[in-house]
């Protein structure tokens, strides 16, 4: 099965983010949960840039992707249209960045190999189990999420605005 429209890249984003949910309030599968938050961030990302241009020269790179997608290029009349007023624009863009940046400093694509244990040890080594009583890997599992659910939100205000 090709996925190969832009309205198919969302649509899985919308899915997969309430899938990652599930998963972490299900409590059994935290590594998978957040495999699965960054996968919707990043198929979210995907059906923007694909709206621009065919080619993914940026592999899984969020950030990269981020800035090719065109989501920044976000012009204030379209977020008027979802009620965002212009005073308010700088700041829902910054959000957005801001939630990517989160989810880019927690997620990696290389996670859909990752059992709970080697998710714990990935942490530990990059030092995301600093500060954090209690389960870390569920926090960090949680800080994702959120980051992803808030970009998602975001991304689909401006998706729904501006369908072409």
């Amino acid at each position: 099965m090709r996925v190969d429209r832009p309205e198919h890249y969302y649509q899985v984003a919308q899915e997969r983010i309430a899938q990652a949910e599930h998963l972490y309030n299900e409590g059994s599968s935290y590594a998978l949960a957040m495999y699965v938050s960054g996968l919707a961030v990043e198929s979210l990302i995907r059906a923007f840039k694909l709206r621009r241009d065919s080619t993914f020269d940026e592999k899984h790179d969020l950030e990269r992707l981020f800035k090719a997608s065109g989501m920044l290029d976000v012009e204030p009349a379209i977020l008027a249209a979802n009620g965002v007023l212009d005073r308010d624009s700088k700041n829902y863009v910054r959000e957005l960045q801001s939630a990517l940046t989160e989810v880019a400093r927690i997620w990696l694509n290389s996670f859909r190999f990752a059992s709970e244990a080697r998710m714990r040890a990935y942490l530990k080594r990059s030092l995301l189990d600093r500060g954090i009583r209690g389960d870390y890997l569920k926090a960090n599992c949680g800080l994702l999420l959120n980051a992803a659910k808030r970009f998602i939100r975001k991304g689909s205000q401006q998706w729904n605005s501006s369908k072409s």
